[in-house]
């Protein structure tokens, strides 16, 4: 006599999370190999209460104590300027200029440099030193 088969029950697994932990290990994945990636490296990093970090290379423009005007690092007449950081603007996503101005120059000098690149549509960044600190010599770079 044939004993009829007992159906066997098919266990039953929750799958709705899985696609959650899917998501978990790429993201541990990634965070890891990049731990491993600069593992190698080994630097530490300056702190100061008073620095902020300026994301990209400005341009820079310099009037020093002569009164002479320089262009990243070249001269450049006062009348050329506006031309000049325009161009170098051009089609730059960063509009920084960072600006150093000798503290003897009268205003009648930077306030020229100042109009020229508010012209050419730059956005400003004023170098210089807090008061009590030792000040370096605006040298052109």
């Amino acid at each position: 006599m044939r004993l009829p088969r007992r159906e066997k029950k098919r266990p039953y697994v929750p799958v709705a999370s899985f696609g959650d932990l899917a998501f978990l290990l790429i993201i541990f994945f990634m965070v890891a190999s990049t731990f491993m990636r600069e593992k190698h490296v080994k630097a530490r990093e300056a702190s100061s209460p008073d620095i902020e970090k300026a994301e990209l290379k400005p341009i820079s423009v310099i009037l020093d104590s002569e009164g002479q005007l320089w262009l990243q690092g070249q001269k450049c007449p006062p009348d050329a300027l506006e031309a000049a950081v325009s161009a170098l603007l051009e089609g730059a996503r960063e509009k920084t200029v960072m600006l150093k101005i000798d503290k003897d120059q009268p205003q009648e000098k930077y306030g020229k440099v100042l109009l020229a690149l508010s012209g050419a549509g730059a956005d400003i960044l004023l170098v210089g030193v807090r008061e009590g600190q030792s000040a370096r010599p605006a040298t052109p770079n």
